[in-house]
């Protein structure tokens, strides 16, 4: 039986939805995050022969890269965002470290750590949050990492993003990035890219998948795929690529 998702008690700032406008704006391709230069991954997995079209992207976002959000990513966001919730930094600090600790490559983690800090960056520049400035300037005294998910999560909970609303717009964002990557590396059309987006979307399966991700404690938090790490590690040194990782 799936849990029910939709009974999160709402306070004013919900209500009113002030908060929308911020996700909005942050998952929009003119938010600058850095998101456009990375891959993931997948330039070398076309190049490797193991996703050649449509059919095969949409299999490994579904079979290989939902589950990893799953059991690890939208977890780990979850707990962040409770931390960031209760102005837990070294909460905070605490989960950014094993957060790093599962991204065992050098570009996927410096991808992360890169993205992260250009979020905080922006958190202080255009939105101007106490909270979040208190985060970043304790992260600079720890010399913390930052990852994008530890700073996304301190982003949502301190704009009033409901938590269901937050893992959604994570899971969005993870298989956007995949589909833009891929209009360059597969040369798949904009219609494509959506019809993907909305089969990794259907909202039956999304509610199922977000339901999994919120009775996944912090002790079984995590997830192995091969086939990532060894796509990020072959990436790096490859003669010749379009994006960053």
């Amino acid at each position: 039986m799936v849990p029910d998702i939709t009974t999160e008690p709402e306070d004013p700032a919900n209500a009113s939805l002030d908060w929308l406008a911020s996700l909005l704006q942050t998952s929009d391709t003119l938010f600058p995050s850095g998101g456009y230069a990375h891959s993931y991954g997948l330039e070398e997995l076309v190049a490797m022969g193991r996703i050649t079209d449509a059919g095969d992207l949409e299999r490994f976002l579904r079979e290989d890269m939902l589950p990893a959000l799953e059991r690890l990513e939208l977890p780990y966001l979850r707990l962040c965002h409770e931390a960031a919730l209760r102005k837990d930094l070294d909460g905070l600090f605490a989960l950014d470290e094993e957060i790093g600790a599962w991204k065992l490559t050098r570009e996927v983690r410096e991808a992360s750590v890169s993205q992260g800090r250009q979020l905080l960056r922006m958190l202080d520049q255009v939105f101007e949050d106490d909270f979040a400035r208190s985060f970043a300037r304790e992260a600079g005294e720890r010399k913390a990492s930052c990852h994008q998910i530890t700073v996304w999560a301190v982003l949502r909970a301190t704009q009033g993003t409901p938590m269901e609303s937050t893992l959604i717009a994570w899971t969005y964002q993870s298989v956007s990035t995949f589909c833009s990557a891929s209009i360059k590396l597969l040369r798949l059309g904009e219609v494509a890219c959506q019809r993907i987006i909305r089969s990794c979307m259907e909202p039956n399966g999304l509610r199922q998948l977000v339901c999994r991700s919120r009775e996944i404690e912090r002790d079984d938090a995590g997830w192995f795929n091969p086939l990532f790490e060894i796509a990020s590690a072959r990436h790096e040194t490859a003669y010749s690529r379009l994006f960053i990782s």
